[in-house]
């Protein structure tokens, strides 16, 4: 049969084939039992077995693309020929259907009106309370103490985003809502993104399941919906997410309060668990290593002198960008991600049918030995000045890529650049103890705790 083909046919004449296949599928369960004994060496060694391979999740069949080329092809050349997949639907129970949910011509709408929120002149807007803030909580630090910093992390990220949230003083019962979703959104969201997600569902006797709970999320809305009603008969601009989100509009209108309420969600989500986990592992990585912390040091000197870090200060801090950058690489908040096919495709020389699902993950991606020389190595000198500007889109994902690229990628830069300064001009990290620090694959790759000490700077 002859014909146009379809999307991504091979342009030399190649026939699309069948994805390789991955032994150790076991009856009912697939390959349940590596991805969540060991997920993230399960999908390390998938690229041995070519550009895309088919795993089974039960006994669906889920491909997986294990090149950077074929990651292109699907994020960005191919991009109307997918959409999000089932882990995506299971997230609009703990998040509503905010960007991060939000499929078709909604999320393209939504990322319009949301996008002026997060132009540069308000990201120099928000860097004030990012840097005020992260000061304060490092202040907290005395030299000499030793104590898990996973907790002030935490604790830092929430500040910063309930100020750049809203300006205004906050609505009562705000804090305690947030607390509360935040306490059952880790498990819905761990069970929303896990590879074994559709499975579970069918079998709830596995171990640890159980359906997520959605009051802790409407509770949450009806306080945000109090602040929207505020907001809106006060009318101004008073310089925050909000007011950007309520005052957005276009040739399609503005957003709802309902639509607002979703990304404000999603703004949680991403301001929170992405955020601090990028910051607890850099912290980490830096307090490793002398030779870093010592190059840190040396550039917070120069471009500092001893004043706070500004938004203005940015530019110039060339190496704790690229030390950044690396630690990005190495622990991206996102190991996982997943797409659909909407329409007949061929991905990798690999025929998909609409409905078909994809993975796809930039923690295997950044460690493919054919992109990266030495990838285990922690080596910030990979990255030349305004490397990860420049980077290859498909080969460092850490915010994803195309027309799904975080849109809050510029505030999440800037936050952990100011804490990084603010957590190291003043003194010198030390790791505490000598069990080693665990990376915990949930809803984001991040570590189990961060015990460190604070040493005093030599004069």
């Amino acid at each position: 049969m002859t014909g146009a083909g379809v999307p991504g046919d091979d342009p030399r004449g190649g026939s699309p084939r069948g994805a390789a296949g991955v032994p150790g599928r076991v009856p009912l369960v697939g390959h349940a039992v590596p991805l969540r004994r060991d997920p993230l060496r399960f999908l390390c060694g998938l690229r041995q077995r070519g550009p895309v391979t088919k795993i089974y999740i039960g006994p669906r069949p889920v491909h997986v693309v294990n090149s950077s080329d074929q990651v292109r092809e699907l994020l960005t050349v191919q991009a109307r020929s997918f959409d999000k997949g089932a882990m995506f639907d299971a997230l609009r129970v703990p998040l509503g259907d905010g960007l991060i949910t939000a499929a078709g011509d909604r999320h393209l709408r939504h990322r319009r009106l949301v996008q002026p929120a997060f132009h540069h002149e308000r990201i120099a807007r928000y860097a004030r309370t990012m840097a005020e803030r992260s000061l304060a909580r490092s202040a907290d630090w005395a030299p000499g103490t030793t104590r898990d910093l996973v907790p002030d992390i935490n604790r830092l990220t929430l500040d910063v985003l309930l100020r750049t949230l809203f300006a205004a003083p906050h609505e009562p019962g705000l804090d305690a809502a947030v607390q509360d979703w935040l306490t059952v959104k880790y498990h819905s969201m761990r069970l929303a993104l896990s590879p074994l997600h559709a499975w579970a569902e069918r079998v709830p006797l596995l171990p640890g399941w159980r359906p997520p709970d959605a009051g802790p999320l409407r509770r949450l809305v009806d306080v945000q919906l109090r602040i929207i009603d505020g907001y809106r008969a006060d009318g101004r601009d008073r310089g925050d997410l909000l007011s950007m989100l309520l005052l957005a509009g276009g040739p399609e209108g503005a957003l709802t309060d309902a639509e607002v309420t979703d990304e404000l969600i999603t703004l949680f989500l991403a301001g929170t668990g992405t955020v601090s986990a990028s910051l607890a592992w850099a912290l980490h990585e830096i307090s490793r290593r002398p030779d870093v912390q010592r190059r840190i040091h040396d550039e917070l000197d120069t471009v500092l002198a001893g004043r706070p870090p500004a938004c203005e200060d940015l530019p110039a801090l060339v190496y704790t960008r690229q030390v950044l950058t690396e630690v990005l690489r190495l622990h991206p908040p996102s190991w996982l991600l997943m797409r659909r096919a909407v329409r007949p495709v061929t991905l990798g020389g690999v025929r998909l049918a609409p409905g078909d699902e994809v993975f796809f993950s930039p923690y295997a991606l950044h460690r493919d030995p054919h992109l990266y020389e030495d990838p285990e190595d922690f080596a910030p000198d990979r990255w030349p000045a305004d490397a990860a500007a420049k980077a290859p889109r498909h080969t460092f994902l850490p915010f994803g890529a195309g027309s799904r690229l975080c849109i809050g990628e510029d505030y999440a830069w800037t936050e952990l650049t100011l804490a990084v300064a603010a957590f190291t001009a003043g003194r010198r990290l030390e790791p505490a103890g000598t069990a080693p620090v665990r990376a915990l694959v949930g809803t984001v790759l991040r570590p189990d705790r961060l015990p460190l000490t604070a040493r005093p700077r030599p004069a």
